[in-house]
């Protein structure tokens, strides 16, 4: 391209700031009047309550019978169902071991209930065979039998 000078190279620059001063003048932000939206105006609906007759039976979804309620609260009770539990691994235990080795029946009995049904269990096995004087047998000491003659 030509050197420009003179008139040409006038015209030329006054072209290019034109230009200059539409572009800053583009990214100049343009005072606006905000204009409030508008907001919509909620309506109260009246609701009407459906009649109901006095005598009426009310339905209840948690109805059952009280007998029932009674077994199933027993044996919905994590505590009771742990003794059982462990009382029944421990009678269980006893049988199977009494057969093989019986001088360790009073030991493998509250073994078998603190595997199965915890401590809770192995406690509830322990106080089913009569205490702690049921353990002593393993150890050599002689049970003591409640007794008359």
């Amino acid at each position: 391209m030509a050197k420009l000078t003179g008139a040409a190279k006038r015209k030329f620059l006054a072209r290019m700031k034109k230009g200059r001063d539409a572009k800053s003048r583009k990214n100049k932000s343009k005072s606006v009047k905000k204009s409030r939206s508008k907001t919509t105006k909620s309506v109260k609906v009246k609701r009407k309550s459906s009649t109901r007759k006095p005598m009426a039976r009310r339905k209840s979804s948690t109805r059952r019978s009280r007998a029932r309620g009674k077994i199933g609260g027993i044996l919905n009770n994590p505590t009771l169902k742990k003794v059982m539990i462990g009382m029944g691994a421990a009678s269980l235990t006893g049988t199977v071991v009494g057969m093989v080795a019986p001088q360790f029946v009073p030991i493998a009995k509250p073994l078998s209930a603190l595997a199965v049904g915890g401590p809770i269990g192995a406690v509830a096995a322990v106080l089913a065979d009569g205490g702690l004087g049921a353990i002593g047998g393993i150890f050599g000491q002689p049970q003591q039998t409640q007794g008359g003659i």
